[in-house]
């Protein structure tokens, strides 16, 4: 097995492991920040809420993105994955409708991941709707099924929804993952790498339900 290959397999490894399997502690303030104010999060009061906040211009999204999507497929219980493009100028927003545009169409994991290797991979910058209308159709989707989908009113929420929720969230890092509206988890120095962040995401979800446990 060729060493990328191999530390690719380590890392999806680590991202299985369950919370119970976390032998280190994380610590608030070091491992990852309380949010200024709690956000809403748009799930149900018995769940915890790990949303992702990405942008495809971001190398460490685009190698985090396998493995937040096998976490995602195997949680179960009382966790609920979610995605959310970061805003804060206008080709982000861009982006975001990248996004949006391919979850309204029912193609959202094949246009997301493709999305990071059209940047990533095949320098394909997508930096206008020109770019971006190609790379739709050359991944399936017929030129008025984008058309439709890329000027509907729900995408365009969407991406102004995102904007607000990226300041709500104080993202100023990418990637950044929310735990349940109240704390944010970023790359620093002592979440060097992904494997890192895997265990601070396990350790707060243990924290919290700690924290309902308590409270019965």
């Amino acid at each position: 097995m060729q060493l990328t290959q191999r530390f690719l397999f380590l890392l999806l490894a680590a991202f299985t492991l369950p919370a119970t399997a976390q032998p280190r502690e994380s610590v608030e303030g070091i491992h990852y920040l309380a949010l200024a104010t709690t956000v809403p999060t748009e799930t149900a009061a018995d769940k915890i809420e790990v949303r992702e906040v990405f942008w495809y211009g971001c190398q460490q999204c685009s190698t985090l993105e396998p493995m937040l999507t096998d976490w995602r497929d195997s949680v179960t219980g009382d966790l609920v994955f979610a995605r959310m493009p970061a805003v804060w100028n206008d080709l982000m927003a861009l982006h975001a409708r990248i996004y949006y545009a391919g979850r309204a169409l029912k193609a959202e994991d094949r246009i997301h991941q493709a999305a990071f290797r059209a940047i990533h991979e095949q320098q394909n910058p997508l930096r206008t709707e020109e770019q971006v209308k190609a790379f739709f159709t050359s991944n399936g989707v017929t030129a008025e099924a984008f058309d439709t989908a890329w000027n509907s009113e729900a995408v365009t929420t969407a991406v102004q929804q995102a904007r607000l929720r990226t300041a709500d969230y104080g993202v100023d890092k990418l990637p950044s993952i929310i735990m349940n509206g109240r704390y944010r988890i970023i790359h620093n120095a002592k979440v060097v790498n992904h494997v890192e962040l895997n265990i601070t995401i396990n350790n707060v979800i243990r924290n919290l339900r700690d924290e309902r446990r308590s409270d019965f």
